[in-house]
């Protein structure tokens, strides 16, 4: 018999708080008297078909059955044993026993030192609970009969079916797609059907399994397809989709749906990612003057890299813009520099030091480094990169800046406005320029800032300067929350730059910017009509004494 589910184990306790007064089913030998156990009971009716076993639907041996009111559902002994079997609630009776006895109520059939079988038959639609217990009133097992006006069986049921994405068209065993696998490159995917009755069953009955692909994708029942819909005459016990594109190396994006007979049992988005047909660079950094690039690794492995030097990534996109690993290009497909103009004496060495890993998603992406010639050499050029994709067409990058610079030399600090209303946010923008007056590199960090950066006027920064933030592209930036009290203030910092050290201010006003009236506009209007007040009196005054 099989382990208990949670539901069973509570329905027994259940039941046994309220067994007393009730019937046993316990086969035990008449020699020992021993009492039932859960392993001696169970139902072993069988599902029907249309001539044996009419009305039962759907049977487990240890916990339940769906039933019609043709249906009797048999509980046996299979082994001596005392004890009884008793209905707790629902309409039903018990119909027949033996080798045991039954109430008048027909309610529970009991059993003595003998193996035996006790025929239940339900008169209404609804619940049964059946119970079997020892003697002494212990349940050891408990049933639910669900009873039905009709049965299910061989008919689909969208919730005990399953739709799954494959790795390889797989039997579906859940609805939870395997990981990546409707979203691939340059490969078929696979969408693995399974479907099932209201009682988890394979159907029975052949009935018309219709897929149909959007966007022009081909799909195929078990093989390639060649049109974007596909019907088969199935009970898709088991079975897969292969969707493919309908160009080899073009990218698609499509809706599969499936139906079975005209009821709708799952859809499924996919991704199909094509060739690369082109390369984008990105993240790129400035070099710092004078420090080389990392030597370039074998193809798909990581080699050296060096703090300082110049960083880009890149990726490979196909023709729908999705990114690719580009594997089938193989060797030829890994990165190189190039450049329509040569590179100088600025930019001496580009590496492609990892080629794109094979992560599904924009995740995926390659990284290369440059070298920064001279401590004192600072500027940008410009560079493609090329590599090959697997119909051996060259791809070529649209042109970038690379840039290399040196220390912090000089440096500005500026607001983005001159005047905030209160509780405004502002930018701070840090500027720095290396001795030749070119953008500092990126891992030049900004000396100093931590105990001399000061926002004023009860404004607070929102993360405050720190000695060791970097410029990025020669700029760091910084966002402040100004005070709330209306008047004029400065901002300071100070950096160690090789020539410039002092220390730097930003004015500005806060301003409330609301056309309501103050309560200093009230205070201003009140003392000026009592100035007023007063100058009339003494003018009245005046005029009343020279009567």
């Amino acid at each position: 018999m099989s382990t208990k589910t949670l539901r069973k184990r509570i329905a027994l306790v259940a039941v046994a708080a309220l067994g007393a007064g009730l019937l046993s089913v316990a086969p035990a030998s008449a020699a020992d008297g021993t009492a039932i156990a859960a392993a001696n009971v169970s139902i072993t009716s069988t599902v029907g078909t249309a001539t044996a076993n009419i009305g039962i639907c759907k049977v487990t041996a240890s916990e339940s059955a769906t039933v019609t009111t043709a249906a009797t559902l048999t509980f046996e002994l299979v082994t001596n044993g005392t004890g009884y079997i008793k209905i707790d609630a629902g309409s039903a009776s018990f119909t027949g026993v033996t080798n045991g006895t039954v109430n008048s109520a027909a309610s529970t059939a009991t059993f003595a030192s003998s193996a035996g079988s006790a025929t239940l038959k339900a008169s209404a639609v609804g619940t049964v609970n059946v119970t079997a217990y020892t003697t002494a009133d212990v349940a050891v097992e408990a049933y639910v009969i669900t009873v039905v006006a009709a049965c299910a069986g061989d008919v689909v049921s969208v919730s005990k079916s399953f739709v799954q994405g494959t790795a390889a068209g797989a039997t579906a065993t859940s609805n939870i797609d395997v990981s990546g696998s409707l979203d691939v490159t340059a490969a078929p995917a696979f969408i693995s059907v399974a479907l099932n009755d209201a009682y988890s069953a394979d159907l029975v009955t052949n009935g018309a399994l219709v897929a149909t692909a959007t966007n022009g994708a081909l799909i195929g029942w078990n093989a390639t397809g060649t049109a974007s819909s596909a019907v088969a005459a199935t009970t898709a016990a088991t079975g897969y989709i292969k969707v493919t594109s309908a160009t080899a190396g073009a990218p698609v994006s499509t809706v599969v749906t499936i139906t079975f007979n005209g009821t709708t049992v799952g859809t499924k988005s996919v991704t199909i990612r094509g060739k690369a047909t082109k390369i984008v660079i990105a993240d790129i950094t400035v070099g710092h003057s004078g420090v080389a690039a990392g030597a370039a690794g074998a193809e798909g492995t990581t080699a050296s890299t060096t703090n300082g030097a110049g960083y880009f990534t890149y990726q490979f996109k196909d023709a729908a813009g999705n990114t690719v690993t580009n594997d089938d290009g193989g060797v030829k497909g890994y990165v190189t520099a190039t450049s329509t103009t040569g590179l100088d004496a600025l930019v001496t060495a580009v590496n492609g030091v990892v080629k794109p890993t094979a992560v599904t998603g924009a995740a995926s992406y390659g990284e290369g480094e440059f070298t920064c010639a001279g401590a004192t050499k600072s500027g940008s050029t410009t560079l493609k990169i090329a590599g090959t994709n697997s119909a051996l067409e060259t791809l070529l990058s649209d042109a970038v800046t690379l840039s290399c610079g040196g220390d912090l030399d000089t440096w500005t600090i500026a607001l983005d406005k001159a005047v905030y209303a209160p509780g405004d946010i502002a930018t701070l923008t840090v500027t720095g320029k290396d001795a030749n007056g070119k953008a500092t590199a990126d891992d030049v960090a900004l000396a100093g800032a931590t105990a001399n950066s000061s926002p004023g006027g009860g404004a607070t920064f929102v993360t405050a300067p720190l000695d060791a933030n970097t410029f990025v592209a020669g700029v760091k930036k910084y966002t402040m929350i100004i005070g709330n009290t209306e008047g004029s203030y400065n901002g300071t910092m100070k950096l160690a730059g090789d020539t410039e050290t002092s220390a730097k201010t930003v004015s500005y006003k806060v301003a409330s910017t609301s056309t309501a009236v103050s309560n200093a506009d009230v205070l201003k209007a009140i003392v000026s009509l009592i100035a007023s007040i007063n100058k009339q009196i003494a003018a009245l005054q005046k005029a009343l004494l020279k009567k």
